[in-house]
Parts: C-alpha cells; structure tokens; sequence
C-alpha cells in the first residue's frame, strides 16, 4: 500500500460518509487524536490540526453530525484484520469513568498486540443481556473466517451469548464467577442431579489437571500453571468448564466455560489469558488516543469519539508493526513520524 499509514486509515475508513466535509473532518479528527498531547479535548485536538477556530466545528462533526460510525467501525474492523492477521477476538467489559456505566469492547488479538476494533456502551435493565450478546458479534465469519471469542463480561449478561454462539455454532471461551451453578455431566452417585459452585466442581477434579505453559503479557515471561476441564451441562447447553491454579492452591484461580470442548486444555489456557494482553495493551493505549477523554453527554458523541479512538489505536499499532518495534514505548509519537510513509 502506498501513503502514509494515516492517509490509508482515513481514506478506508470515511470511505462511507456521504458527503466530503464529513470525510475531510473524520480525517482531521484522527489525526489530531494522534498528534494532541496531554488531554485529547476538542480544543487540544483543534489546535494540532487547525488551530483553534476549528474546535466549534468539530465538536458538531463528533457530537450531532448525522454520520453513522457503525459502517465506519465495520471498515475498521477489516482493515485492522488485513494488517494484523488477529488470531482471536476478546470482548472485554470495561468502566468508563465520570460516566458511572461500562462499555464493551470487541478486540482484535494478533502475535503480541490487541487493538479495539468497536465499542459500545452498556445499558440496563431487561434488554440489557440481550444488548451484550449483540455487541459481542464481530466481522462476518463467511467473509474472514471463524476465530474463537473471548468473552470477560458481567456473569448476568453470559445466557443469551452462550445461546447465540451454541446456535450458531461458533467458537466461544468465557471467563465466569466461581460461585456460578453448573451440573457435572456423568457425575457419581452423590453429584448426579444436583448444580455445584464452578470452583467447588473443578477442586473436585483437580486431579485430573496437567500443566500448561502461557506467556504473562505484562512481563513477557513464560509461566506455568495446572489445567483441568470437567463436562457440564450450564443453560440446556452441553460446555467444559475449565480451572487454571498457580502454584499448590486447591481453589481455582480463574474459571471459564467454552463450547470448545475438543480443544486441548493448555490451548484454552492460552485462549483465557488474552484478557490479560487487552488489559494489559488498553492501560498502555488509553491516554495514548484519548479513549476515556470524551467530555460530552451525547451517547452518539461517545460512540463517533470511540470509533476514532479506536482508529488512532490500530493506526499507531499497524505504524508500529510496520517499523517493526513495540507499539506506545516505541511508536509513531509525532505528527511528522506518523504522516511519514512508511
């Protein structure tokens, strides 16, 4: 591809928007979310690619233009998959700050690099659990291939995505509660018909673990920990239920229940740890593109900001791969290095 990397984002990216002022200022916005230091407010990102005159017409093209980021986020969404080549996908639940709700992030994993690819915000009430299982789907299937999803939500929400994907018959990993109620599938006499505690179950079974080795993404170490799976029956579908331990605990550190239920334990291990690379990778990356530093009220605000963050995030990650060194310790850190080709 020729051009700089920002010039490729943008040209893919506002492709969609109908009319030429909105792609002109989606680009300018992109821009000035990589170039803004400090704080990436309106007036911050106005005066790296304007000056300040720009920030009234800004500010309208994120918080009630008419544009719809969703086929912006969908162009996203490929574009990073082209460049990276994810391995998987984690949906990550996150808090959003001076906003008292969490959102949902999809994220794209790839070797040694997560980037977000959507974002949306979680609601309440009824419609709520339903609105996750949504916002979990990612890129079509059928157009890019079937990659395992992560999921690390709140347990409330988990039903209605377990019955999507069992359906669908796509492949789904999730984190749960060890106090979640699940029933051993050809369970003895004393455990047959009666749901335990997701930890109680597998220290039952914790002499069938085997060890398994994962790379800690916070230091790169190779570690080792103990792994072992139980069939359960969890919401009418047939699941394993699966234990990580670290070091001679009985309880289990972590818990997950996946549909994957053929795949050797030390690759489901591997599949869980992702989480950790997504936090890891968004503590690095949000003060780097400005994902918590929306000031407005309006929920089409948030979305059109997140969308951009997101963007910034995957044009200095795909910069980076490309210059060949760690993304936000060595990454494109100016306006200059970033509108350089590359």
């Amino acid at each position: 591809m020729g051009g700089s990397v920002l010039d490729e984002l943008s040209e893919v990216l506002f492709a969609p928007l109908p009319r030429s002022d909105q792609r002109a200022k989606g680009a300018l916005y992109l821009r000035g979310l990589i170039a803004a230091q400090g704080r990436k407010s309106i007036r911050n990102i106005a005066a790296q690619v304007g000056g300040p005159e720009l920030a009234q017409s800004l500010h309208h093209f994120i918080a009630s233009s008419t544009w719809d980021w969703g086929p912006v986020s969908q162009a996203l969404q490929r574009h990073a998959d082209n460049e990276l080549r994810f391995a998987a996908w984690v949906v990550h639940a996150q808090p959003i700050p001076r906003r008292s709700r969490q959102a949902i992030g999809v994220w794209g994993v790839a070797r040694d690099v997560a980037v977000p690819v959507k974002w949306n915000l979680l609601g309440s009430g009824e419609e709520a659990a339903e609105y996750v299982a949504s916002a979990t789907a990612v890129c079509d299937p059928s157009a890019i291939g079937p990659r395992p999803v992560v999921l690390d939500v709140p347990a409330a929400y988990l039903r209605p995505v377990f019955d999507r994907y069992v359906r669908a018959g796509a492949p789904l990993l999730s984190a749960v509660p060890a106090d979640l109620p699940v029933l051993e599938r050809g369970a003895g006499q004393g455990r047959a018909g009666r749901p335990l505690p997701a930890a109680r179950l597998l220290r039952l079974n914790r002499m069938l673990g085997r060890p398994a080795e994962w790379t800690d993404p916070a230091t790169g170490a190779l570690r080792r920990s103990l792994v072992a799976g139980v069939r359960v029956e969890w919401a009418n579908h047939p699941l394993l239920l699966v234990g990580q331990w670290n070091g001679g605990q009985e309880q289990p550190v972590q818990c997950w229940l996946t549909n994957l239920t053929a795949t050797p334990l030390g690759v489901l291990l591997r599949l869980g740890q992702l989480t950790r690379r997504v936090e890891q990778d968004f503590a690095g990356s949000a003060s780097h593109v400005g994902t918590l530093d929306y000031e407005g009220r309006s929920s089409d605000g948030w979305h059109r900001h997140m969308t951009l963050a997101a963007a910034a995030h995957v044009a200095q990650v795909v910069a980076a791969a490309r210059a060949r060194v760690r993304p936000w310790t060595h990454c494109m850190a100016s306006m200059e290095q970033m509108g350089r080709p590359l």
